[in-house]
């Protein structure tokens, strides 16, 4: 889908409006004469209010970014500074709004309740204020929908789901707001959409409005189980299993109906042959991603996917395998990547990648070509597929790694790729546990500085030479289990980490490395992040999910 967009300067910050066209158009103006697109700007702001708001058709806003580098609005998100775990349809979890700035007075808030929680952050209200949408994760049979205040930190209310089984790891953790602030949830083989009990009150409780359960025909297995969640530009659902169904479904939940649902299947005839374990199918254990050109982004632990849903059935469009030995363990989840695919390119004229950590014991940056092949491209080595553009392995700067580990999608931003170190140390009895054992005593074991890995690694695509280099290393910094994020506003690399065993938000200087910005939360294990991701969200504050509630690093205002 092709958008015509242009920024302007409002209330002494860049916005940008962007509308889909038939064809590309982009203005832009930096300064006070961006002041002179005001008025355009506001008969803009008033054809999209007067949109429909079940539509995803209608034009959006999205901030102009300093460094020119955001992906294009999505209509059917919601109108938020971070509406899903990796911010948006692209997952590249960088942001042009602010966090924490280095040398700014920043406070730790906790709120707690029960439940390690991932935050996603409305859009406004009524009354111009947010509230955090979580989905907490307490145990197999009980898992609230809870709502906070983002203005005080407060509970509103929590509701909770009884009698669901067959939950796996990551099942419900990828859930997303959509433009009419619905939190849509995959959970287990279930979608559910979660609202207001008072439709648009923003201190109402959260109520259940729809749980659609996925027909046979939208499993490989009866155990198969919903892993991965994006918004499409189109307004559907997209979703991945964990056997490798990819399908689609509209987001209204007036519209999720059996005939409305496209499915296709990377395991194809291996799902109904019980002669095949299940072992030996294509895995799936992180989300999915997707352009604003219908493009969508599994990886299963084999192979790099591109899938594509023509408006009548969703078909496979390539398929690259990329480098997998066995698992090394703790927080690995399978062979295989560790990573939600993650978008690089965000203009039509960028070099436009698919990004992932692959499954060697001493994991690459692979980037993949995600469209078309330059037709002059040759393999990068004998036996690799030909849409391979790089592959880079990252080793923390430690020449002797024989085991290097992230358990977290590539944080990106214009062709930069952020990855930190999640491989546990003197910790090799982690792995005799089960794998739900390994990847809970592994989030934990992480505070130990004994134990707590170790590094932060940038490396770029450069589009001159078609070559992917290592930018810096970063070997003091710790983030155990968190995803990072990146701020362009402040130009840090955000993650919540821990030094001496406490607890508390890194800033890393995104490019020389530096360490710019430590804000202590704690020694107490329920202020760990525990594979939350860093949120980026309202006047420089930064949200994470923590063991037992929320954390929220607050930036206090100067003066």
């Amino acid at each position: 889908m092709n958008v015509f967009g242009f920024s302007y300067l409002h209330r002494g910050r860049y916005v940008r409006i962007e509308f889909p066209t038939g064809g590309r158009m982009t203005f832009g103006m930096r300064g006070a004469a961006g002041a002179c697109l005001t008025f355009v700007a506001a008969v803009a702001l008033t054809a999209v209010a007067a949109a429909p708001q079940a539509g995803a058709t209608s034009g959006c806003t999205t901030p102009a970014s300093p460094d020119e580098h955001e992906p294009p609005c999505n209509p059917a998100l919601a109108d938020s500074p971070w509406p899903m775990p990796h911010r948006n349809s692209y997952a590249q979890a960088s942001s042009p709004f602010p966090g924490p700035a280095a040398g700014q007075a920043t406070a730790y808030q906790g709120v707690r309740y029960l439940g390690v929680s991932f935050a996603n952050i409305t859009g406004p209200y009524p009354d111009g204020r947010r509230n955090i949408f979580s989905a907490a994760l307490v145990g197999e049979q009980v898992r609230p929908v809870v709502k906070v205040d983002e203005q005080h930190g407060r509970l509103i209310g929590a509701a909770t789901r009884r009698g669901v089984s067959q939950i796996g790891t990551t099942s419900g953790v990828y859930a997303l707001l959509d433009r009419d602030n619905r939190q849509i949830v995959p959970y287990g083989r279930t979608i559910e959409v979660w609202g207001d009990a008072r439709p648009g009150v923003r201190a109402s409780q959260p109520k259940l409005l729809l749980r659609y359960p996925l027909p046979t025909q939208a499993l490989c297995r009866p155990s198969d189980e919903i892993v991965g969640l994006t918004m499409r530009y189109d307004g559907r659902l997209a979703f991945a299993t964990r056997y490798g169904m990819v399908g689609t479904i509209p987001r209204e939940p007036e519209a999720m109906r059996d005939d409305a649902l496209r499915v296709a299947s990377i395991n194809g005839e291996q799902c109904a042959a019980p002669a095949v374990p299940e072992a030996d199918l294509e895995l799936i254990s992180n989300s999915i991603a997707a352009d604003e050109a219908g493009g969508m982004y599994p990886a299963s632990n084999r192979a790099q996917y591109r899938f594509d849903d023509d408006g009548t059935a969703v078909t496979r469009t390539w398929r690259a395998e990329y480098a997998v030995e066995p698992s090394s363990g703790g927080v690995r989840l399978t062979d295989g990547t560790g990573s939600t695919p993650t978008l690089m390119g965000t203009d039509e004229d960028d070099d436009r990648f698919v990004v992932i950590t692959d499954g060697q014991r001493v994991m690459h940056l692979t980037l993949l070509w995600r469209d078309e092949i330059p037709e002059d491209w040759e393999p990068i080595a004998p036996g690799k597929d030909r849409r391979i553009a790089c592959e880079v392995p990252i080793t923390f700067d430690d020449p002797t790694a024989t085991d290097t580990v992230s358990e977290q999608s590539v944080v990106v931003r214009g062709y930069a790729s952020y990855v930190p170190n999640n491989q546990l140390r003197h910790a090799d009895w982690v792995n005799r546990l089960s794998d739900t054992q390994r990847v809970a005593v592994s989030g934990f074991l992480g505070q130990d500085p004994k134990h707590a890995p170790y590094g932060l690694e940038r490396i770029d695509w450069d589009p001159e030479t078609r070559t992917c280099k290592v930018r810096w290393v970063n070997r003091d910094v710790s983030i155990p289990n968190g995803v990072p994020s990146m701020s362009a506003a402040t130009n840090l690399v955000y993650g919540v980490g821990q030094r001496d065993g406490v607890w508390g938000l890194e800033g890393v200087d995104a490019d020389s490395g530096s360490s710019r910005l430590w804000v202590p939360a704690g020694r107490d294990p329920v202020d760990n992040g525990f594979y939350s991701p860093a949120v980026i969200g309202v006047n420089g504050d930064l949200w994470t999910g923590t063991v037992a509630g929320l954390g929220r690093y607050r930036a206090k205002a100067a003066g």
